[in-house]
């Protein structure tokens, strides 16, 4: 549920904050993530420091997160997670609501790992960098995420491929499944919203505070290693996480009440 827009003050003051903590709290998190991987090579340190640090976020801008389906992940088990993208604080809200139950990697433009901190993080820590331009380009980074998943994390795809400028889903790319296929792991819908509302795509500062919901849908899979299995398992997974999204304002209330 959304709340009135707060004035333009606040919005600046809580812009100001949450952009403060995004990189200042990294200045601590990527050394002490650092200094314990010699004793900590399943990374535990930096999947407690991401919590923090996209809670962190999420708190300051005004956005509270409410998590459904959390019995559908298991810690024994390694996923692609597949979400639609209605805004800059899905990643946040993905992080916050998956890592405590299953160690995640994100899959994100090349761009991001150009940001200062940001980007040397999610590059040492095993995040994955693709060229939406770019097939060609986009080629190792997809290579790094089906070996990740194969041995290690669960990988997290946004494959709208951007965000959306409406709330409306657009269609899929469908190279998460094609990595889900020959990976042999299950594919995990997850169905994101709210964030739209608090944060739109145009807008570089939150509109207003609210709720983001995160949905975790049953697994789907594993995958026979075909194309057209692949191609099946997007069109599917598409159809389940749009059909979760709210259709209107009062069916928004609704599932935050």
């Amino acid at each position: 549920m959304s709340e009135r827009s707060p004035s333009r003050p606040v919005q600046l003051l809580r812009t100001a904050l949450a952009a403060s903590w995004s990189m200042l709290s990294l200045v601590v998190f990527i050394p002490l993530a650092l200094l314990a991987l010699p004793v900590d090579r399943r990374q535990r340190v930096h999947d407690a420091c991401s919590i923090l640090w996209a809670r962190g976020i999420l708190a300051l801008v005004g956005a509270r997160l409410v998590v459904r389906g959390a019995e559908h992940v298991s810690r024994d088990e390694r996923y692609i997670i597949v979400a639609n993208h209605q805004s800059v604080l899905d990643a946040m809200a993905v992080v916050a609501a998956l890592q405590p139950l299953t160690s995640v990697r994100m899959v994100a433009r090349r761009s991001a790992f150009s940001i200062p901190l940001i980007g040397w993080g999610m590059r040492l820590f095993g995040h994955i960098s693709v060229d939406p331009r770019s097939i060609r380009a986009s080629l190792p980074g997809l290579q790094q995420a089906q070996q990740g998943v194969a041995r290690r994390w669960s990988t997290v795809f946004f494959p709208e491929g951007t965000r959306s400028v409406d709330g409306k889903m657009r269609p899929f790319h469908n190279s998460a499944f094609h990595i889900a296929s020959r990976a042999g792991v299950r594919v995990l819908p997850v169905t994101l919203s709210g964030s739209f509302d608090i944060m739109p795509r145009h807008r570089r500062m939150p509109v207003c505070g609210g709720d983001i919901h995160v949905l975790i849908h049953p697994p789907m899979g594993p995958l026979e290693q075909t194309h057209d299995a692949a191609v099946a398992a997007s069109t599917a997974c598409h159809q389940r996480i749009e059909a979760a999204l709210p259709r209107s304002s009062e069916e928004a209330l609704q599932v935050s009440a």
